[in-house]
């Protein structure tokens, strides 16, 4: 049987408010349909069915808010003005109001398809510009590495050129040195006249004179020394009387090089006719400077430039085989240790990366040995997050068909202490369920402390990641399991006991929590200052018992636990019970709450001013992106200040 729920409303100018009681129903059971002129609320077994008098927006326009068992509808209009009454006029035609209905789910149906194309639109529009973004990234990673070999290459270049340079500048010099040697030998002798011998009968001779051919040097090849004999006939002429002898013609001229041991004033010891033969004495012969010049090298000089000249090299091909690299630059001492903390990092995604050499994967990035002690660094300087990708990689590369091995064990065990670091309890509860299935099948296997041990820090921290849940139950029973393995440990011992206690007082909660959903508010108050009375820091339940007192009418007392609430969130530490890591967005969210709590209460003893401070900071702690919460609040403050101003 549908029973029909009262209700009460209120206008502005601007907005409509329906203020619906749910009788102790929870709001997660409440349906709330809205539509520019209908409104329908069903809850339980009741239902609020109301045809708008006025046109109101549908969509942003429309909100709905659950405080304390009582759902509070807004509502604004399209057109501001009063309307004086909330339903249309009673004379209204059934058909005309269903017609009216009818338009108005229309209307609806179609924003909520526009809303749907447009969100559609968004997301591929975010991809797009993801990939975008991406895609650049990208290209700024492939460009610095093209620019770093650019920079590498010219730099090569750079250093071959320098060695030819120098490679040139001293074969320069060898030859220049060598040039000298040979100008010094080059140089013309004195220019010598020939003394005609005495006069000697008219005969015709034939004589044979050899000319030697001098050898040509150059850097890499020699010329074989040539021999050719040639016959000239020379025809002897009559002799002439000799001519004057000029001072300058003499053969001992000064510009003769003088024997060394001689003497040029004194003249040489050697007999004059002993310088001419017959041959020299029966005719006169012009020796030319080339023919000079051939001379003077002789077969010693040449076998001492042959000796200078160094073998042919010989030639070999060599095979060099270099490691390949993971990354596309060249390997730096300076950057080793960046780029192996960046291999543990992002192991599990180096195969789709694409600026990387894959086929460059070696054991230092396979070893589960080498990746759980990148993990262990990690850990020990705080990097929660990269030890976990580098204790998932050891851990995952194991053969499943194949017996744990203890590294693989250790890393799954230290992941879950990764987890609980950073505020994902969850996450720690499924590690340490699956070491323990593990372990359990591995008993033969060695690890660190032993089997008990290793069991010990499991169950610990599971349960400690349940107690962050609020499941202190299940957390006791945990604690409880480890005591059992060291019951000489005094540590352990407290804590077990302190689990115990927490155990208790979320009961002791919890039932409180159901009696204030049954709307048994004095019980639910009662329950909840018995488990504050046995864990004065338990701050879900110090701030719950608030919600009761407002609702039950007790305004000073729900200030007095506000405040009591607000302080233990403040001070880290001085808490205990479910309560949300330090800047979370559920401890925030608890801070919001309980603030707003509070100056719903003072406003309601009169306070305005300070019920606008609460508010007011209340939304200094609302993100931005949550737009429909700090509209609501900026109108509470409005609301507010026109009380405070009346």
């Amino acid at each position: 049987m549908v029973l029909t729920g009262d209700y009460t409303w209120t206008e502005t100018q601007s907005v409509v408010r329906i203020v619906i009681p749910l009788h102790n129903v929870s709001a997660k059971s409440a349906d709330i349909l809205t539509t520019s002129n209908f409104v329908k609320v069903s809850f339980g077994g009741w239902l609020v069915a109301l045809d708008l008098f006025g046109e109101v927006i549908d969509g942003k326009g429309s909100k709905a808010l659950v405080k304390d068992g009582v759902l509070t509808v807004k509502m604004t209009k399209q057109q501001k003005g009063l309307w004086g009454r909330l339903t249309v006029e009673e004379d209204k035609s059934k058909e005309w109001v269903e017609e009216r209905r009818k338009r108005g789910m229309e209307d609806r149906e179609k924003r909520v398809a526009d809303m749907a194309e447009r969100a559609k639109d968004k997301a591929i529009e975010e991809e797009r510009m993801a990939l975008k973004k991406q895609m650049a990234l990208e290209q700024k990673e492939r460009q610095d590495i093209d620019d770093l070999k650019e920079e590498e290459k010219v730099k090569a270049e750079e250093e071959v050129y320098q060695t030819f340079a120098d490679l040139e500048r001293q074969e320069a010099e060898k030859k220049s040195k060598k040039g000298g040697v040979y100008a010094i030998k080059a140089q013309a002798p004195p220019t010598t006249t020939t003394v005609a011998p005495p006069p000697v009968p008219t005969k015709t001779t034939t004589k044979k004179k050899k000319k030697v051919r001098k050898k040509k040097y150059e850097d890499d090849v020699t010329s074989s020394e040539e021999e050719e004999e040639e016959e000239e006939e020379e025809e002897i002429t009559p002799p002439q009387p000799p001519a004057a002898e000029d001072s300058s013609s003499s053969i001992w001229s000064a510009n003769e090089i003088p024997v060394a041991g001689s003497n040029p004033e004194d003249g040489f010891d050697l007999d004059r006719d002993a310088l001419l033969d017959d041959d020299i004495d029966s005719e006169t012969e012009n020796v030319e400077i080339d023919e000079v010049d051939d001379t003077i090298y002789d077969d010693e000089d040449l076998d001492d430039l042959d000796k200078q000249l160094p073998p042919p090299r010989q030639t070999a091909h060599a095979t060099f085989k270099y490691t390949p690299r993971l990354f596309k630059t060249p390997m730096r001492e300076s950057t080793v240790s960046q780029e192996q903390d960046f291999i543990a990092k992002n192991r599990p995604h180096l195969h789709n990366h694409g600026l990387l050499n894959k086929d460059a994967l070696d054991i230092s990035e396979t070893d589960p040995v080498w990746l759980k002690g990148k993990g262990d660094d990690f850990f020990r300087s705080g990097d929660y997050r990269s030890a976990i990708n580098a204790y998932s990689s050891a851990f995952e590369s194991y053969d499943k068909n194949s017996e744990i091995s203890k590294t693989a064990l250790s890393a799954l065990a230290n992941r879950a202490a990764c987890y609980l670091k950073i505020g994902e309890p969850a996450r720690t509860i499924a590690d340490v369920d699956d070491a323990l299935k593990l372990s359990s099948n591995a008993q033969n296997l060695e690890l660190p402390g032993g089997l008990n041990g290793f069991w010990l820090k499991l169950f610990v921290r599971r349960g400690t990641a349940r107690c962050q849940l609020g499941d202190f139950d299940s957390s006791r029973d945990d604690y409880k399991k480890a005591f059992d393995l060291d019951d000489t440990n005094d540590d352990l011992k407290e804590d077990y006991e302190k689990m115990r206690e927490l155990a208790e007082v979320s009961n002791l909660k919890k039932s409180g929590d159901a009696c204030f959903g049954e709307g048994k508010i004095d019980e639910a108050i009662d329950m909840y200052g018995k488990a504050i009375e046995r864990d004065p820091r338990f701050v879900s339940a110090v701030s719950n018992r608030a919600g009761a007192l407002l609702a039950k009418g007790q305004y000073e007392a729900c200030i007095t636990d506000c405040d009591s609430a607000l302080n233990m969130l403040a001070n880290l530490g001085s808490t205990s019970g479910p309560v949300p890591p330090p800047g979370s967005d559920k401890r925030r969210d608890w801070v919001i709450r309980t603030v707003c709590r509070r100056a719903k209460a003072k406003s309601e003893i009169g306070s305005y001013k300070d019920a606008v401070k609460d508010m007011e900071m209340a939304l200094k702690m609302v993100p931005e992106g949550r737009q429909k919460v700090r509209d609501d609040l900026e109108e509470d403050i409005q609301q507010l200040k026109a009380m405070e101003g009346e």
